[in-house]
């Protein structure tokens, strides 16, 4: 086992281990925010023949003679399809999104014409091409709709739904389950007794890694459970899910037992200890086919860990690229401390018309819950023995949840 590794270092032996999660098949309703899993392309044109974009009359002509008159030949309703061609001199009436007939070289707007019987006039000449939709002006057949890793958008299911289809290839969801440690930690519905706190950390890593696209699968505790008793929780839960987070007793205390408690299942330790601030005390260890990740009980420690060391996991696992999204931008707020290892603070990334700009969350201490409320979108990087973070510096941005 690796002992206080750098951040890179954890995440390398972390992704090594993972591939893509399996395909499945779901509805396209249910599709939305899902990764989809084959490169997908257009099966036909689209539109499959020439349409009107207006309500009118499609007119044919002669390049050579100018015709103000028109006979029109048929009526079209929606959803009805040309009985005929039109010839030099001859009109059919159509819909907006209506095919037109072959021989169409333009549809002239209902507003601007006048129908005497079956005799259609209007002023000016039809401009060749106007108000027609081109076959396969939105598709050609074998466009590319969608790259493998897309993550599908309305817009992408409205595409599908045009082309037919009512089911989508999509990787299944990672599977999480969350572990408390920590004798005083008690459920966050439990009125706590002097020396008790209620679980925040489980419903945080439940709410963070189902909008990673990922199902939760169980939150528990270990209560007053002794390593035997942990040890078959902590087997439970890598049966019902692809990992598990745990969440408090990762230092190495006395009473700390996330280590032990991994080390009583056989898993293999990869690290334990991270060289950042916070959450340094973070680990992980694969257990047959399964992960585990241990993180910091402090909360805000607890959702960096889940940030740097989770989050790549579950988008690996669905098809994505793993590693965040950075950008530079300026910091609108001043961070006094400085030096000890490389810090990531909570702050919230916006953009003005003078560009990106950051600003750093209150309550940046690891025991806090604050820095996590509001819009905290941004992890400010900052390297191993920085100096003091003035307002207006630029500054290393990670971009929390960029792709969806």
């Amino acid at each position: 086992m690796l002992e206080n590794v750098k951040l890179e270092e954890a995440q390398e032996l972390i992704l090594d281990f993972i591939k893509p999660l399996p395909a499945e098949s779901v509805p396209l309703l249910e599709a939305l925010g899902r990764i989809i899993c084959r490169d997908t392309f257009a099966a036909y044109d689209l539109p499959v023949c020439e349409q009107s974009a207006v309500d009118g009359f499609a007119v044919s002509a002669s390049e050579k003679e100018k015709v103000h008159s028109y006979i029109v030949r048929e009526f079209l309703k929606p959803g009805e399809m040309p009985v005929s061609s039109l010839n030099p001199g001859q009109a059919a009436r159509v819909v907006t999104g209506g095919p037109a007939p072959v021989g169409t070289i333009a549809v002239v707007p209902y507003e601007i014409t006048r129908l005497a019987g079956n005799q259609l006039h209007f002023t000016g000449d039809p401009v060749p091409g106007e108000n027609i939709k081109p076959r396969g002006e939105d598709f050609r057949k074998g466009d590319l709709l969608a790259r493998q890793g897309t993550v599908i958008n309305p817009g992408l299911i409205g595409a599908l739904a045009a082309f037919g289809k009512s089911e989508v290839a999509v990787y299944r969801r990672p599977k999480v389950a969350v572990l408390g440690m920590g004798q005083e930690i008690i459920p966050c519905q439990s009125m706590p007794l002097p020396g008790q706190i209620r679980d925040s950390n489980g419903p945080i890593l439940a709410a963070l890694a189902q909008r990673d696209g990922s199902q939760v699968t169980g939150i528990e505790l270990v209560g007053d459970g002794d390593l035997t008793q942990i040890k078959a929780q902590l087997e439970k839960l890598l049966r019902q899910a692809d990992i598990v987070l745990t969440t408090g007793g990762t230092a190495s205390g006395e009473c700390d037992q996330a280590l032990r408690a991994v080390r009583q299942t056989g898993a293999k330790l990869l690290f334990w200890g991270v060289k950042i601030k916070p959450g340094s005390h973070s680990g992980a260890a694969v257990y047959d086919d399964k992960l585990i990740i241990s993180l910091s009980g402090n909360p805000a420690a607890c959702a960096a860990g889940y940030h740097l060391l989770a989050a790549p996991v579950l988008r690996l696992l669905q098809g994505l690229s793993p590693y965040p999204e950075y950008v530079t931008a300026v910091c609108t707020s001043s961070f006094l401390k400085k030096g000890g290892p490389r810090r990531f603070i909570q702050a919230n990334l916006e953009i003005n018309k003078e560009g990106l700009k950051v600003t750093i969350m209150p309550g940046q201490k690891s025991s806090m819950l604050r820095g996590l409320l509001n819009n905290g979108n941004a992890l400010i990087d900052l390297p191993a023995g920085h100096p003091p973070l003035d307002a207006g510096a630029e500054v290393s941005v990670i971009i929390l949840n960029a792709v969806r």
